[in-house]
Protein backbone atom coordinates (compact mmCIF):
# COMPACT_ATOMS: atom_id res chain seq x y z
CA UNK A 1 0.00 0.00 0.00
CA UNK A 2 1.23 3.58 -1.08
CA UNK A 3 1.86 6.08 1.35
CA UNK A 4 0.22 9.33 1.05
CA UNK A 5 2.79 12.48 -0.32
CA UNK A 6 3.52 15.21 2.97
CA UNK A 7 3.62 17.62 0.59
CA UNK A 8 -0.02 16.68 -0.77
CA UNK A 9 -1.71 16.47 2.81
CA UNK A 10 0.46 20.19 3.15
CA UNK A 11 -1.76 21.40 0.16
CA UNK A 12 -4.86 20.23 2.02
CA UNK A 13 -4.04 21.93 5.32
CA UNK A 14 -3.50 24.88 3.53
CA UNK A 15 -6.29 25.16 2.04
CA UNK A 16 -8.72 23.98 5.55
CA UNK A 17 -7.04 26.31 7.82
CA UNK A 18 -8.19 29.28 6.18
CA UNK A 19 -11.54 29.42 7.69
CA UNK A 20 -12.73 32.44 8.95
CA UNK A 21 -14.37 30.56 12.27
CA UNK A 22 -10.44 29.19 12.80
CA UNK A 23 -9.49 29.02 15.78
CA UNK A 24 -12.55 26.91 16.51
CA UNK A 25 -12.89 24.98 19.77
CA UNK A 26 -14.34 21.42 21.00
CA UNK A 27 -16.46 23.29 23.67
CA UNK A 28 -17.87 26.13 21.29
CA UNK A 29 -20.62 24.30 20.57
CA UNK A 30 -22.98 25.68 22.56
CA UNK A 31 -22.14 29.48 21.02
CA UNK A 32 -22.70 28.31 17.47
CA UNK A 33 -26.05 26.32 18.63
CA UNK A 34 -27.54 29.51 20.51
CA UNK A 35 -26.20 31.97 17.99
CA UNK A 36 -24.33 33.72 21.19
CA UNK A 37 -20.54 34.72 20.48
CA UNK A 38 -20.49 35.51 24.30
CA UNK A 39 -20.41 31.59 24.85
CA UNK A 40 -17.11 31.17 22.92
CA UNK A 41 -14.00 30.09 24.67
CA UNK A 42 -15.39 28.60 27.63
CA UNK A 43 -14.04 26.31 29.66
CA UNK A 44 -15.11 22.53 29.36
CA UNK A 45 -16.37 22.56 33.24
CA UNK A 46 -18.62 25.71 31.98
CA UNK A 47 -19.75 23.92 28.95
CA UNK A 48 -20.53 20.83 30.56
CA UNK A 49 -22.53 22.74 33.03
CA UNK A 50 -24.83 24.66 29.86
CA UNK A 51 -25.31 20.81 28.63
CA UNK A 52 -27.06 20.09 32.00
CA UNK A 53 -29.08 23.32 32.72
CA UNK A 54 -30.04 23.24 29.03
CA UNK A 55 -31.20 19.51 28.72
CA UNK A 56 -32.75 20.16 32.02
CA UNK A 57 -34.48 23.45 30.07
CA UNK A 58 -35.63 21.52 27.10
CA UNK A 59 -37.59 19.50 29.04
CA UNK A 60 -39.33 21.37 30.87
CA UNK A 61 -40.23 23.50 27.44
CA UNK A 62 -40.69 21.12 25.22
CA UNK A 63 -43.09 18.27 27.57
CA UNK A 64 -44.12 17.07 24.29
CA UNK A 65 -40.56 15.51 22.97
CA UNK A 66 -40.31 11.88 23.14
CA UNK A 67 -38.34 11.46 26.86
CA UNK A 68 -36.43 8.82 24.81
CA UNK A 69 -34.58 11.33 23.27
CA UNK A 70 -31.34 11.87 24.08
CA UNK A 71 -30.44 15.11 25.76
CA UNK A 72 -28.05 16.75 23.78
CA UNK A 73 -30.73 16.08 20.73
CA UNK A 74 -33.34 17.56 22.56
CA UNK A 75 -31.35 20.80 22.96
CA UNK A 76 -30.95 20.73 19.17
CA UNK A 77 -34.74 20.97 18.68
CA UNK A 78 -35.72 23.19 21.27
CA UNK A 79 -36.51 27.11 21.53
CA UNK A 80 -33.16 28.15 21.68
CA UNK A 81 -33.36 31.23 23.25
CA UNK A 82 -36.14 30.10 25.27
CA UNK A 83 -33.85 27.26 26.87
CA UNK A 84 -30.58 29.70 27.05
CA UNK A 85 -32.85 32.52 28.95
CA UNK A 86 -33.79 29.60 31.77
CA UNK A 87 -29.77 28.38 31.54
CA UNK A 88 -28.43 32.27 32.15
CA UNK A 89 -31.18 32.52 34.64
CA UNK A 90 -29.91 29.40 36.81
CA UNK A 91 -26.36 30.24 36.45
CA UNK A 92 -26.53 33.63 37.88
CA UNK A 93 -25.42 32.37 41.41
CA UNK A 94 -23.12 29.09 40.11
CA UNK A 95 -21.23 30.82 37.84
CA UNK A 96 -21.62 35.02 37.67
CA UNK A 97 -18.89 35.43 36.11
CA UNK A 98 -19.96 33.67 32.99
CA UNK A 99 -23.44 35.08 33.40
CA UNK A 100 -21.89 38.39 33.46
CA UNK A 101 -20.13 38.04 30.65
CA UNK A 102 -22.58 36.76 28.47
CA UNK A 103 -24.94 39.73 29.21
CA UNK A 104 -22.49 42.27 28.72
CA UNK A 105 -21.91 40.54 25.07
CA UNK A 106 -25.30 41.14 24.01
CA UNK A 107 -26.21 43.93 21.61
CA UNK A 108 -29.50 45.16 22.79
CA UNK A 109 -27.73 45.51 26.95
CA UNK A 110 -24.32 47.10 24.90
CA UNK A 111 -26.96 49.92 23.47
CA UNK A 112 -29.28 50.21 26.23
CA UNK A 113 -32.17 49.65 24.20
CA UNK A 114 -33.28 46.65 26.75
CA UNK A 115 -33.59 47.89 30.75
CA UNK A 116 -33.81 44.61 33.21
CA UNK A 117 -36.47 46.82 35.28
CA UNK A 118 -38.94 46.87 32.78
CA UNK A 119 -38.99 42.71 33.77
CA UNK A 120 -40.84 41.13 36.62
CA UNK A 121 -38.74 38.44 36.05
CA UNK A 122 -35.54 37.81 35.04
CA UNK A 123 -36.58 34.61 32.80
CA UNK A 124 -38.59 37.28 30.86
CA UNK A 125 -35.81 39.15 30.64
CA UNK A 126 -33.17 37.17 29.39
CA UNK A 127 -35.60 35.59 26.59
CA UNK A 128 -36.23 39.28 25.36
CA UNK A 129 -32.52 39.94 25.08
CA UNK A 130 -31.85 36.70 23.12
CA UNK A 131 -34.44 36.75 21.03
CA UNK A 132 -32.23 37.74 18.16
CA UNK A 133 -29.39 35.19 17.88
CA UNK A 134 -26.69 35.56 15.37
CA UNK A 135 -26.47 32.45 12.64
CA UNK A 136 -22.78 31.50 13.68
CA UNK A 137 -23.81 27.86 12.83
CA UNK A 138 -25.51 28.21 9.37
CA UNK A 139 -22.72 31.12 8.37
CA UNK A 140 -19.90 28.01 9.63
CA UNK A 141 -21.66 25.80 7.36
CA UNK A 142 -21.48 27.88 4.52
CA UNK A 143 -17.85 28.53 4.86
CA UNK A 144 -17.16 24.52 5.69
CA UNK A 145 -18.99 23.57 2.46
CA UNK A 146 -16.72 26.14 0.33
CA UNK A 147 -13.35 24.73 1.84
CA UNK A 148 -14.61 21.30 1.58
CA UNK A 149 -15.02 21.50 -2.16
CA UNK A 150 -11.73 23.37 -2.15
CA UNK A 151 -10.22 20.70 -0.28
CA UNK A 152 -11.71 17.95 -2.41
CA UNK A 153 -10.77 19.75 -5.76
CA UNK A 154 -6.88 20.17 -4.23
CA UNK A 155 -6.98 16.40 -3.40
CA UNK A 156 -7.80 15.63 -7.11
CA UNK A 157 -11.65 14.79 -6.53
CA UNK A 158 -14.97 15.68 -7.94
CA UNK A 159 -16.88 16.97 -4.33
CA UNK A 160 -19.75 15.92 -5.72
CA UNK A 161 -19.35 12.77 -6.59
CA UNK A 162 -17.29 10.98 -3.13
CA UNK A 163 -17.23 7.45 -3.10
CA UNK A 164 -18.37 5.16 -0.26
CA UNK A 165 -15.20 4.10 0.35
CA UNK A 166 -13.93 7.33 1.12
CA UNK A 167 -16.66 8.31 3.71
CA UNK A 168 -15.75 5.06 5.36
CA UNK A 169 -12.12 6.04 5.60
CA UNK A 170 -13.12 9.38 6.90
CA UNK A 171 -15.15 7.25 9.69
CA UNK A 172 -11.87 5.48 10.29
CA UNK A 173 -10.15 8.40 10.86
CA UNK A 174 -12.56 9.82 13.43
CA UNK A 175 -12.96 6.66 15.07
CA UNK A 176 -9.15 6.94 16.30
CA UNK A 177 -8.45 7.81 19.64
CA UNK A 178 -6.27 10.64 18.81
CA UNK A 179 -9.53 12.25 16.93
CA UNK A 180 -11.10 12.26 20.09
CA UNK A 181 -7.90 14.21 22.25
CA UNK A 182 -7.68 17.12 19.44
CA UNK A 183 -9.74 19.95 21.45
CA UNK A 184 -9.27 22.28 18.14
CA UNK A 185 -9.23 22.54 15.00
CA UNK A 186 -5.36 23.46 14.80
CA UNK A 187 -4.82 20.46 16.76
CA UNK A 188 -7.34 18.25 14.58
CA UNK A 189 -5.07 19.81 11.47
CA UNK A 190 -1.88 18.79 12.67
CA UNK A 191 -2.83 15.61 13.30
CA UNK A 192 -4.61 14.86 10.15
CA UNK A 193 -1.73 16.05 8.11
CA UNK A 194 0.79 14.71 10.30
CA UNK A 195 0.60 10.98 8.69
CA UNK A 196 -0.85 9.52 11.66
CA UNK A 197 -4.24 9.64 10.61
CA UNK A 198 -3.83 8.42 7.43
CA UNK A 199 -1.93 5.21 8.17
CA UNK A 200 -3.65 2.23 6.54
CA UNK A 201 -5.70 3.81 4.28
CA UNK A 202 -4.52 3.86 0.43
CA UNK A 203 -2.73 6.70 -0.95
CA UNK A 204 -5.45 7.72 -3.47
CA UNK A 205 -8.24 7.93 -0.71
CA UNK A 206 -6.19 9.80 2.69
CA UNK A 207 -6.08 13.51 1.29
CA UNK A 208 -9.89 13.16 0.31
CA UNK A 209 -10.82 11.20 3.45
CA UNK A 210 -8.77 13.84 5.52
CA UNK A 211 -10.89 16.48 3.59
CA UNK A 212 -13.86 14.81 4.89
CA UNK A 213 -12.68 13.78 8.66
CA UNK A 214 -12.53 17.80 8.86
CA UNK A 215 -15.53 19.00 7.43
CA UNK A 216 -17.66 16.45 10.13
CA UNK A 217 -15.87 17.48 12.72
CA UNK A 218 -16.61 20.99 11.98
CA UNK A 219 -19.96 20.42 12.06
CA UNK A 220 -20.01 18.29 14.83
CA UNK A 221 -18.52 21.39 16.77
CA UNK A 222 -20.68 24.27 14.95
CA UNK A 223 -23.90 22.30 16.18
CA UNK A 224 -24.80 21.47 12.81
CA UNK A 225 -27.83 18.67 13.08
CA UNK A 226 -25.87 16.59 11.27
CA UNK A 227 -22.77 16.97 13.48
CA UNK A 228 -24.99 15.89 16.98
CA UNK A 229 -23.95 11.83 16.52
CA UNK A 230 -20.32 12.86 16.01
CA UNK A 231 -20.40 15.40 18.78
CA UNK A 232 -21.11 13.22 21.21
CA UNK A 233 -18.77 10.89 20.61
CA UNK A 234 -15.97 13.22 20.79
CA UNK A 235 -17.59 14.46 24.25
CA UNK A 236 -18.57 11.23 25.53
CA UNK A 237 -19.47 12.83 29.24
CA UNK A 238 -22.56 14.51 26.50
CA UNK A 239 -23.86 10.86 25.78
CA UNK A 240 -26.53 10.63 28.65
CA UNK A 241 -29.62 9.09 28.77
CA UNK A 242 -32.40 11.12 30.54
CA UNK A 243 -32.32 8.84 33.49
CA UNK A 244 -28.60 9.66 33.17
CA UNK A 245 -29.31 13.28 33.62
CA UNK A 246 -31.78 12.99 36.18
CA UNK A 247 -29.07 12.26 38.37
CA UNK A 248 -27.28 15.57 37.92
CA UNK A 249 -30.33 17.49 37.57
CA UNK A 250 -32.41 20.07 40.38
CA UNK A 251 -34.63 17.33 41.67
CA UNK A 252 -32.18 15.46 42.95
CA UNK A 253 -30.86 18.39 44.91
CA UNK A 254 -34.26 18.22 46.60
CA UNK A 255 -35.00 17.41 50.33
CA UNK A 256 -32.32 19.83 52.57
CA UNK A 257 -29.18 17.31 50.96
CA UNK A 258 -26.17 16.90 52.94
CA UNK A 259 -22.65 17.91 51.24
CA UNK A 260 -18.86 16.64 52.16
CA UNK A 261 -15.63 17.43 51.06
CA UNK A 262 -12.56 16.26 52.77
CA UNK A 263 -10.06 18.58 53.87
CA UNK A 264 -6.35 17.88 51.92
CA UNK A 265 -4.60 19.06 54.77
CA UNK A 266 -6.19 17.74 57.60
CA UNK A 267 -8.15 15.33 56.25
CA UNK A 268 -11.08 15.94 58.07
CA UNK A 269 -15.10 15.63 56.56
CA UNK A 270 -16.33 18.89 56.19
CA UNK A 271 -20.28 18.21 55.84
CA UNK A 272 -22.70 20.89 54.85
CA UNK A 273 -26.75 21.05 55.09
CA UNK A 274 -28.04 22.86 52.11
CA UNK A 275 -31.72 24.41 52.04
CA UNK A 276 -32.76 27.45 52.16
CA UNK A 277 -29.74 28.43 54.62
CA UNK A 278 -26.67 26.64 54.86
CA UNK A 279 -26.46 24.81 58.16
CA UNK A 280 -22.76 24.00 58.68
CA UNK A 281 -22.18 20.08 60.21
CA UNK A 282 -18.68 19.79 60.39
CA UNK A 283 -16.17 22.34 59.50
CA UNK A 284 -12.16 22.17 59.77
CA UNK A 285 -10.73 25.74 59.75
CA UNK A 286 -9.18 25.16 56.45
CA UNK A 287 -12.38 25.26 54.72
CA UNK A 288 -12.87 28.97 53.27
CA UNK A 289 -15.39 28.38 50.03
CA UNK A 290 -17.70 26.08 48.30
CA UNK A 291 -18.47 27.53 45.16
CA UNK A 292 -17.94 26.74 41.32
CA UNK A 293 -14.40 27.32 38.98
CA UNK A 294 -16.32 30.85 37.99
CA UNK A 295 -13.77 33.59 38.35
CA UNK A 296 -16.36 35.32 40.18
CA UNK A 297 -16.28 32.45 42.80
CA UNK A 298 -12.32 32.33 42.60
CA UNK A 299 -12.50 35.70 43.49
CA UNK A 300 -14.28 35.34 46.87
CA UNK A 301 -11.29 32.52 47.19
CA UNK A 302 -8.45 34.56 47.17
CA UNK A 303 -10.06 37.23 49.36
CA UNK A 304 -8.57 34.87 52.15
CA UNK A 305 -5.48 35.65 51.23
CA UNK A 306 -2.85 38.50 51.58
CA UNK A 307 -4.00 40.87 48.29
CA UNK A 308 -4.03 43.99 50.61
CA UNK A 309 -7.43 46.51 49.49
CA UNK A 310 -6.17 48.48 46.78
CA UNK A 311 -5.69 45.37 44.82
CA UNK A 312 -9.38 43.92 45.51
CA UNK A 313 -10.44 47.34 44.68
CA UNK A 314 -8.65 46.84 41.03
CA UNK A 315 -10.09 43.29 40.69
CA UNK A 316 -13.53 44.78 41.34
CA UNK A 317 -13.18 47.88 38.81
CA UNK A 318 -12.24 45.02 36.20
CA UNK A 319 -15.05 42.70 36.67
CA UNK A 320 -17.04 45.88 36.23
CA UNK A 321 -15.40 47.16 32.61
CA UNK A 322 -16.70 44.79 30.03
CA UNK A 323 -12.76 45.73 28.05
CA UNK A 324 -11.41 44.84 31.08
CA UNK A 325 -13.15 41.45 31.97
CA UNK A 326 -10.37 38.92 30.50
CA UNK A 327 -7.79 40.36 32.23
CA UNK A 328 -10.26 40.39 35.52
CA UNK A 329 -9.90 36.30 34.52
CA UNK A 330 -6.74 36.20 33.90
CA UNK A 331 -5.34 37.99 36.96
CA UNK A 332 -7.60 35.37 39.11
CA UNK A 333 -6.75 32.09 37.62
CA UNK A 334 -3.00 33.14 37.57
CA UNK A 335 -3.36 33.94 40.90
CA UNK A 336 -5.06 30.82 41.80
CA UNK A 337 -2.28 28.61 40.30
CA UNK A 338 0.30 30.67 42.12
CA UNK A 339 -1.27 29.53 45.45
CA UNK A 340 -1.93 25.99 44.40
CA UNK A 341 1.87 25.67 43.51
CA UNK A 342 2.69 27.11 46.73
CA UNK A 343 0.95 24.68 48.72
CA UNK A 344 -1.24 27.42 50.49
CA UNK A 345 -4.62 27.06 48.68
CA UNK A 346 -6.01 23.30 47.64
CA UNK A 347 -9.32 21.97 46.63
CA UNK A 348 -11.58 18.63 47.18
CA UNK A 349 -14.63 17.24 45.16
CA UNK A 350 -18.34 17.76 46.72
CA UNK A 351 -20.20 14.21 47.17
CA UNK A 352 -23.43 13.72 48.60
CA UNK A 353 -24.28 10.04 49.71
CA UNK A 354 -27.99 10.59 48.43
CA UNK A 355 -27.43 12.13 45.20
CA UNK A 356 -23.33 11.32 44.07
CA UNK A 357 -24.05 13.45 41.09
CA UNK A 358 -26.43 16.50 42.06
CA UNK A 359 -23.64 18.61 42.81
CA UNK A 360 -21.10 18.15 40.22
CA UNK A 361 -20.35 22.08 39.77
CA UNK A 362 -19.22 22.68 43.40
CA UNK A 363 -16.00 22.59 44.54
CA UNK A 364 -14.58 23.15 48.08
CA UNK A 365 -11.55 25.37 48.40
CA UNK A 366 -9.06 25.18 52.06
CA UNK A 367 -6.71 27.51 53.00
CA UNK A 368 -3.23 26.03 54.40
CA UNK A 369 -2.44 27.89 58.28
CA UNK A 370 0.74 28.63 59.08
CA UNK A 371 0.91 25.64 61.29
CA UNK A 372 0.06 23.85 57.96
CA UNK A 373 3.03 25.78 56.18
CA UNK A 374 5.61 24.94 58.10
CA UNK A 375 5.09 20.81 58.09
CA UNK A 376 5.30 21.06 54.06
CA UNK A 377 8.28 20.74 52.27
Amino acid sequence: MSQVKPSDLMAIRAVLEGAFFSPLRLYDWPAFLFGQPGLLDLEDEEVFDIFVRAATASFTLHPEMDPATPPLERIFQSDGPAVLAQVMANLRGDRPMLFHRMLLSLPTIKDGSLNPQDFELVEDFLAKALASPMELSQSAADETDVLYKRGMRAAGLDPDNISDELLEAAARILAHPEARRCTSDIELLMWLCGGGATEGIPADLATGAVVEAWSRWVAAVTAQPEGMRLLMRLWPEMALSQAELDQFGPSAREGDPVIEAQCPYCAAVNSLRLGSKVEEITRCPHLIFVGTSDEAHLFQVLRHFDMGADTEALLESYYDSPADMDLYATFVNDMVEMLLAQGRLDSAEVTCKRSPQAFYYLRAYFAAREEDEATRH
